[in-house]
């Protein structure tokens, strides 16, 4: 293997899974330094794909995290109750303690934004930004009623928040409940009931409205909303089909394309009791079953470039049923805000309540991060 070219080499390492790739620094110099080369971590960690986090949606004392290419589940135990607002770019934006945070688990940076006035987290937008290929920096935005039949937006920062002049003349009820939105192209994009799509510029802070000519809500179907392919992709699954549609423009005539269609194979008739599509990033496509065999909820996975299921691990029978899911990609990236110590961000929490919501973010950090070392 020492004779090997050195881009060959690579090659072969970046196909391994995370516990290999350490064992195997372990057991020859030569790789040993080919994996402490520039550069060589931040395109394993690109190339290996997306793990899955998940918690109660009403806030959890506990975190699970199943890691790429290990049908595992790790459970992390935390001090305080603890719920998964988003993921983008290698950046977890979490809920602990009524305080936003914003956490990169592999570089172990986090940051609590000022919670001293009460947001909150009816709909929330993670929106980053890599401005260089080290560099990230990351904005929150609250969506409410600010007014009767009207929403308006609060954009956090590292250091601040701000209430935009901004606003729209819809309630917030128009949007679908519980749908994360999607931020693409500088701006986040909220999905309707009526299958327009709310767009919000945190940079600029305007706001429009997408209304694509076809909508595919099929009567019965379970819809998600997501990213690929850097496109607005929407998800209509039935227990027979899962059709994948993306937005072909999102300035002149929008229209949803099928992209994909995919037998639903996670889904088995007489046999599943529940089931949801929870997750998709444009490489693979999360669902959970419940069924009247198995021993607890199951995760299966559809890998888009593979074009097959694989079983992703299984849900402990104790978790609350109503659970947030993200799909998270690890980022060397640093982040503008997180340079400091968090001590120093001016909480104003009792001392008791800083140090139990700490504790719950370095559980989230390291239940990811112990699964990464390389």
């Amino acid at each position: 293997m020492n004779r090997l070219e050195s881009n060959l080499l690579d090659e072969i390492l970046f196909r391994l899974n995370p516990k290999s790739l350490a064992m195997m620094r372990c057991t020859n110099k030569s790789i040993d330094s080919q994996i402490s080369k520039p550069g060589f971590k931040s395109e394993y960690l690109n190339r290996a794909g997306s793990s899955l986090l998940h918690a109660a949606k009403s806030g959890s004392s506990l975190a699970c995290y199943h890691a790429f290419g290990d049908p595992s589940t790790f459970q992390g135990h935390l001090e305080s109750r603890c719920r998964i607002l988003g993921s983008s770019s290698g950046l977890l934006l979490l809920f602990v303690d009524k305080c936003f945070c914003v956490a990169n688990p592999v570089t172990k940076k986090y940051l609590f934004l000022d919670s001293s006035v009460h947001r909150s987290t009816a709909s929330i937008g993670f929106a980053v930004d890599q401005i260089d290929h080290n560099t990230q920096s990351f904005k929150v935005v609250c969506v409410d009623d600010f007014d009767p039949g009207e929403m308006g937006f609060e954009i956090g920062t590292d250091n601040s928040w701000s209430l935009s002049n901004t606003s729209m003349t819809w309630p917030l009820s128009d949007l679908v409940e519980d749908m994360k939105p999607v931020y693409l192209d500088g701006a986040l994009h909220w999905l309707r009931k009526d299958g327009s799509i709310l767009a919000f510029n945190p940079e600029t802070e305007q706001a429009r409205m997408i209304t694509p000519t076809n909508f595919p809500n099929e009567p019965g179907s379970k819809l998600f909303f997501g990213l690929g392919d850097n496109r607005l992709t929407l998800i209509s699954a039935t227990e027979e089909t899962i059709r994948v549609f993306a937005l072909e423009s999102t300035l002149t005539d929008p229209e949803w394309i099928l992209a994909r269609q995919i037998v639903n194979m996670a889904v088995e008739q007489g046999v599943t009791v529940s089931w949801n599509v929870h997750a998709f990033d444009g490489k693979c496509l999360v669902v959970r079953t419940t069924d009247r065999v198995r021993y607890g909820p199951l995760l299966l996975g559809y890998d888009l470039r593979a074009n097959g299921w694989r079983f992703l691990g299984w849900i402990p029978d104790f978790c609350d049923a109503n659970r947030e899911f993200c799909l998270f990609t690890p980022s060397w990236s640093s982040v503008i805000g997180m340079e400091d110590e968090e001590e120093d961000n001016g909480w104003w929490f009792p001392t008791i309540h800083r140090s139990k919501r700490t504790g719950s973010v370095e559980t989230v950090i390291e239940l990811i991060n112990r699964n990464l070392k390389i």
